[in-house]
């Protein structure tokens, strides 16, 4: 085992190093040009509810569990029956808003008809005064449904249907000046291969993820000002594409390095926005049932978060992940000021 970790490392920094370089680029690209109603999807694409992915920066598309954002994933490991799991997130920034996130998750074997795994999230957040001035808000709820199955030994698909419903609003203090309503209708397909078992000693799986989902809103801006204009009301319906591979290099069991690619797309009446994301991470157990992981993630747009996290199994029915990430969601930052997000998941298997 001490052999290997140089490798690892290394080959972690090579594809760090492949990111920076990408990344820098075009760290011109002003991203806080671009309207919220396409950065904050643009954003919530960073989010990772478990623990496990939060710690190695969200590189997932290429993992063999079933927190991977990969809904193939969840068919892969042999020995699953029924888990449940619970998550909690706090993403906190500089300009005091906090975003409380709770999500629950059940993954149950329906034998030859694949697995199925149903989960909840609810984000609340505080009242903050934005850079601009304004008093903030946003509720969202959201419901998802994965289904997965392995065709061969070497082979998984899964698809992924999610509806979320939100809501923001801006006040001037007790003086509402805008509130908007949408609904959000997505699909995720995955799929997840084994491509060779001896590289370096170790199985290398790849991943791939596709995401489409529109999202028509409802905005109301107040007279405010009381100019004499009336309230206006705007719909629009916003799309977003995603594509998302990943490759894991599993060295010794259960410890592996990840690194994916995302392209994604979004755009309504307001403009288009692309992002181009690359994320490295790594998951090593330290000792039988510790693992100690770390991540950074890199955009086009000259952004660079990190992560780093714990994951502790004290027996083979029970998981707790601890994550901290900082800086996950620039998008937002023009706003709200640099993030730290904190996450914490537990998993009971049986």
């Amino acid at each position: 085992m001490t052999g290997r970790i140089p490798l690892v490392l290394k080959v972690a920094l090579l594809a760090g190093a492949v990111a920076l370089a990408a990344s820098g680029r075009a760290a011109a690209d002003d991203i806080s040009q671009e309207a919220l109603s396409l950065r904050l999807p643009a954003a919530l694409t960073r989010f990772a509810p478990y623990g496990d992915v939060a710690g190695v920066g969200g590189a997932s598309a290429g993992s063999k569990w079933s927190s991977s954002v990969n809904p193939a994933s969840v068919a892969w490991e042999p020995d699953l029956r029924l888990s449940v799991s619970p998550q909690y997130s706090n993403v906190h920034f500089e300009e005091h808003l906090s975003l409380h996130i709770a999500a629950e998750s059940l993954t149950a074997d329906l034998g030859d008809c694949g697995r199925i795994q149903p989960a909840l999230a609810q984000v609340r957040s505080t009242k903050s005064t934005t850079r601009q001035g304004l008093d903030f808000r946003l509720d969202m709820d959201l419901v998802q449904v994965q289904w997965a199955r392995k065709v061969d030994a070497d082979t998984a698909v899964g698809v992924n249907f999610n509806f979320t419903k939100s809501r923001q609003q801006y006040d001037l203090g007790r003086v509402a000046v805008s509130d908007s309503d949408s609904e959000t209708y997505g699909w995720r397909l995955g799929v997840l291969r084994r491509l060779c078992d001896d590289l370096g000693g170790g199985r290398v799986l790849g991943g791939v993820v596709f995401d489409y989902a529109f999202s028509p809103s409802r905005t109301t801006m107040y007279d405010f000002l009381g100019l004499g204009t009336g309230d206006q009301r705007i719909k629009d319906t916003a799309h977003q594409f995603v594509l998302r591979p990943g490759v894991s290099w599993e060295y010794k069991k259960d410890s592996a390095v990840y690194a994916d690619y995302l392209f994604g797309s979004f755009h309504d009446d307001t403009g288009r926005l692309r992002v181009h994301r690359f994320m490295v991470g790594v998951d090593h157990e330290v000792v039988e049932g510790l693992f100690a992981r770390g991540g950074v993630t890199m955009d086009t747009h000259g952004n660079t978060a990190w992560a780093c996290g714990v994951g502790i199994y004290p027996c083979d029915r029970v998981a707790i992940d601890l994550a901290y990430q900082d800086n996950m969601f620039p998008e937002l930052e023009v706003e709200f000021g640099r993030s730290r997000t904190l996450t914490v998941s537990v998993s009971f298997s049986f």
